[in-house]
């Protein structure tokens, strides 16, 4: 991500340890990243859309997808994903922040740059699962090791707050770096297993970063369960 960074964005890359000489097919990659996403929004990590400009296109080492549209931000594309035949994965996401308004009006009204940090809980806790249920979509054992980042840039000037006025949090609370950066060693059982832990591990690196904001445990394990729940 470069022309859209002042924007912000998520984006997570992952890597087999244990896939020197492995192979697969771009029909093979197409039918795991298909079967790999989750319905928990309209709009998921790493969606799958066969139309026309939007669906997915072979490339010599995978496959990779661009969705596109325009917003009044200037901006023209929201997500890029690419997996390559050596079962590597990266996505970004533009965060929602940029173009959509909270759900409440306030006296002091909103900032301008915000981070809502329940969207990012949901959008962390995605991309974690998402980077699991792709491998076991493409046949990759569970107890296979992976590397996997999960990173924010265009945070400098970013305030802290919310998109429902229910998860209160105090104003005031900048962010004055650019990146907030995540990686560590997993496996498919280890996500599933230790999934809120992963997504309370990744959210503290980040919101430390807004005066040293201290996300409570409860808060990660509520949203993470309405993550789960939300399954379309």
């Amino acid at each position: 991500m470069t022309s859209n960074s002042s924007l912000g964005y998520i984006e997570s890359a992952q890597t087999l340890l244990g896939a020197a000489g492995r192979q697969w097919s771009q029909a093979e990659l197409l039918r795991a990243a298909e079967a790999g996403q989750l319905r928990n929004t309209g709009w998921p990590i790493g969606l799958v859309i066969q139309r026309e400009g939007l669906s997915p296109t072979p490339t010599a080492d995978g496959i990779e997808a661009r969705l596109e549209y325009y917003r009044n931000t200037g901006s023209t594309w929201n997500d890029y994903w690419v997996f390559k035949r050596d079962g590597s994965y990266y996505v970004v996401r533009l965060f929602e922040e940029n173009f959509e308004e909270p759900s409440y009006r306030s006296s002091r009204g909103h900032p301008e740059r915000p981070l809502w940090f329940d969207m990012r809980l949901w959008r962390i806790a995605e991309v974690v699962l998402h980077s699991a249920t792709i491998y076991g979509a493409l046949g990759v054992s569970p107890s296979e090791p992976y590397l996997l980042a999960a990173n924010h840039g265009g945070l400098d000037g970013r305030e802290l707050a919310t998109s429902d006025l229910r998860k209160y949090v105090g104003p005031g609370r900048i962010c004055r770096v650019t990146q907030s950066r995540w990686q560590r060693e997993v496996t498919q059982d280890l996500v599933t297993s230790t999934l809120k832990q992963i997504v309370y591990d990744i959210s503290n690196e980040l919101f430390m970063l807004f005066d040293f904001f201290d996300i409570s445990r409860q808060a990660v394990n509520e949203i993470v369960d309405d993550f789960l729940r939300s399954r379309l």
